[in-house]
């Protein structure tokens, strides 16, 4: 129980800090090899691989979208130790979220979306984003089509 709240902890600490926009503190919880995916019932999303990459895109999210404030709503750990997993085997979080974001021309979105986070040894090596974003205009050149919508 208290391996789950200290990684749960961890987990709203990473989003602090994407809410705060700093890259590098994000990505020092990523591996080396990690890829990012994300997608949409829109049909747009984007992958990417290699931290050097990731963190490359996020500096452009975070460019575009210099107003963003992440909510977790909930985090569902995959181990019984989840702590134990994280920092010496694999592990899977799941994390439910909603977001606002303000894009550099002021326009305000909100959303709600889900992550599952892939950990080996304390690091990410695949995040996994469904974002819900049904009613939305496109609204990011950060994303282009992956498949009929």
């Amino acid at each position: 129980m208290i391996g789950a709240m200290i990684v749960k902890r961890m987990v709203r600490s990473t989003y602090e800090m994407v809410n705060q926009g700093d890259v590098d503190a994000v990505m020092a919880g990523w591996a080396d090899d990690a890829v990012y995916d994300s997608a949409s019932e829109l049909g747009v999303g984007v992958t990417v691989n290699g931290k050097k990459a990731i963190a490359e895109w996020h500096r452009k999210y975070v460019e575009e979208y210099p107003k963003r404030k992440f909510t977790v709503k909930d985090i569902c750990l995959g181990e019984t130790f989840p702590l134990l997993s994280a920092f010496i085997g694999k592990s899977v979080i799941m994390v439910d979220w909603s977001i606002t974001e303000t894009n550099k021309e002021g326009r305000e979105f909100r959303y709600n979306g889900a992550s599952v986070l892939h950990m080996r040894k304390g690091k990410c090596i695949y995040a996994s984003d469904c974002i819900s974003m049904v009613g939305l205009p496109p609204i990011s050149s950060l994303t282009k089509p992956t498949a009929k919508a």
